[in-house]
């Protein structure tokens, strides 16, 4: 695994098209090259088409294939540019801004490139949350005249759960939900809680389910009490995904919310580990199946 956070050290560990190309394969075979469609571990290197060719099925596979980068038709520079970028950067990047940063001449290619990496940073559910945790919803769409909170219309439905032990938080998760009912909520809680932590929520009936599994803490806010002040660390991960959703895109599309929610966690849930953030994305990218762009849009 290589430590890389500032642009000095990314520069020196991955100067040339070569660097990235050693880099690449090393970690998505480990022990050596393997035939994805025998398993056979020897190949020639075919440098014309830029493909293994397997020597006992004669199999020809590229590097890319079965990756994120799948199809991509980038230089593998441009490639850990991106991953690199996109990891690092605190506040995230528009697909123009990626555009304008490595130079690319189309948009589209930018978007496209963008959104699948963003893809690899889809929360796993491989790490629920222990300890004591907060959970509420909240509503993503800016201002719009009429009802304000659970009921709100053309808004989006998020709902947020944040590891508190002691003065600091844990790793949290987003999710973009249908509504506030109680299965809903209970689907996402169980997804990522371990049963029997010490759950605190609002007073919403919804919340109900939380004392079948959970030692569940409903606060019934007071008229002098607002939401910060009753779920402080919760909604201290809803502010911080809000005020990133505005300093960063102009026009979010609420079919594309998943992703950017994705997108703030995974930095968030790494944010005390910066120095091998590209290293874990560049991983994810490499083991998660490759999407298309029709696939991307949809």
């Amino acid at each position: 695994m290589v430590s890389v956070l500032s642009l000095s050290e990314f520069l020196q560990r991955f100067p040339s098209e070569d660097e990235c190309f050693q880099y690449l394969a090393k970690k998505r075979w480990p022990n050596g090259f393997r035939c994805p469609k025998c398993g056979h571990d020897t190949a020639y290197y075919l440098s014309t088409y830029k493909r293994y060719q397997c020597t006992t099925c004669r199999h020809q596979t590229s590097l890319t294939a079965g990756t994120v980068f799948h199809k991509l038709r980038q230089p593998l520079v441009i490639i850990f540019w991106a991953v690199y970028l996109i990891a690092t950067t605190k506040k995230g990047l528009s697909a123009l801004e990626l555009q304008r940063k490595l130079g690319l001449k189309s948009y589209r290619t930018a978007w496209t490139l963008l959104h699948k990496i963003r893809s690899a940073m889809a929360s796993s559910q491989a790490f629920p949350l222990t300890g004591t945790v907060e959970v509420d919803e909240t509503y993503i769409g800016g201002r719009r005249p009429g009802k304000r909170g659970r009921g709100a219309e053309g808004k989006s439905l998020v709902a947020a759960v944040v590891e508190t032990p002691g003065r600091f938080m844990g790793r949290a998760y987003l999710k973009t939900m249908e509504d506030a009912s109680t299965n809903s909520l209970q689907s996402f809680v169980t997804s990522h809680v371990t049963p029997g932590v010490t759950v605190t929520s609002d007073a919403f009936k919804s919340y109900t389910f939380l004392t079948q599994d959970y030692v569940h803490i409903p606060i019934a806010r007071s008229l002098h009490m607002s939401d910060t002040e009753s779920l402080q660390k919760v909604h201290i991960v809803i502010a911080n995904l809000k005020m990133w959703l505005r300093g960063t895109y102009n026009c979010l599309p609420s079919k594309h919310l998943q992703k950017y929610l994705d997108e703030f966690i995974f930095r968030f849930n790494r944010r005390w580990k910066m120095e091998n953030i590209f290293d874990k994305l560049l991983d994810r990218c490499i083991f998660n199946h490759p999407c298309t762009y029709a696939e991307l849009i949809a």
